[in-house]
Order: C-alpha cells, then structure tokens, then sequence
C-alpha cells in the first residue's frame, strides 16, 4: 500500500487505436463492457466491467460500480471498485465506494470514503503428514 505525495501526472503513452474514449458530453445509462484499455471522461450511472486497465479521468463523474484488471481514478466515482491487480487514487480521486484489489495506492490530496480491502497472498498448503495408521484395522503377517 502506498500513501503520499507524487510529483508526476498520470500520462501514458498509449497507441489511441487501442484505447476506448468516452468522452465529456458522453452520458450513459446501463452497463458498459470493454476489453481493452478504457477512458471514461463523461458521466455514467450503472457499471464498468472490463478485462483491461480502466481509467476515470478528471472530469469524470461516476454514479457506478467499476470491475477491471487495473483501475485509475482521478475524477468523482460513487461506487464499489473490483480490481484483480491494482487500484491507483489519484490526487484529484473522490470515491465514496468500497474498494477490493490486489494493491492500491493513494496520493495525498484523494477522497476516500468506504472500506478496502486487499487480497492476501496465498499461503503455501501445509504438506500433509503421512497418513495415521487405523488403530482399528487388523494386520496378519505370514511367516
């Protein structure tokens, strides 16, 4: 988990064709699926399930639940977010919603209002001892 300040801003240098875009004066009502990389300028109420990274930008506002491999936020989501990898508030974030993922990591300056919880790592099973003899069992030896 990290908590603090950083100096640079979310940009990746992303190939556009890649990346869907719904952007400010897009409203939506319902679900949004997408496999790939998705930025969500505009306003949604509903839910956001994806198989890729998933990011709320700065003048986005969110009345929905967001499911995706890696989430980033940095405008307003009420909702709960499910992350497999990684979740990243940034320092403009306002969530109200409960956050589940792998890792997360919050910039000073982000709102956060619910619970989160991250994923332990698995334990390595314990190796299982050798079988108990059944005490009960009768044993004939041939000589």
């Amino acid at each position: 988990m990290a908590f603090g300040t950083k100096k640079e801003t979310v940009a990746r240098n992303v190939n556009t064709s890649d990346q869907s875009i719904l952007a400010k004066d897009v409203v939506v009502n319902g679900e949004v699926f997408c496999t790939g990389l998705l930025r969500v300028e505009g306003k949604i109420e509903g839910s956001i399930k994806g198989s890729g990274e998933i990011t709320v930008a700065e003048s986005a506002d969110l009345k929905a639940d967001i499911e995706g491999r890696k989430v980033i936020i940095l405008g307003k989501v009420e909702g709960n977010i499910k992350a497999s990898e990684s979740v990243e508030l940034v320092a403009t974030a306002k969530v109200f919603g409960d956050i589940t993922t792998d890792k997360i990591s919050i910039e000073e300056g982000a709102v956060f209002t619910g619970k989160c919880v991250t994923k332990a790592p698995e334990k390595p099973k314990p190796e299982e001892s050798p079988s108990k003899k059944d005490t009960n069992s009768k044993s004939s030896v041939s000589k």
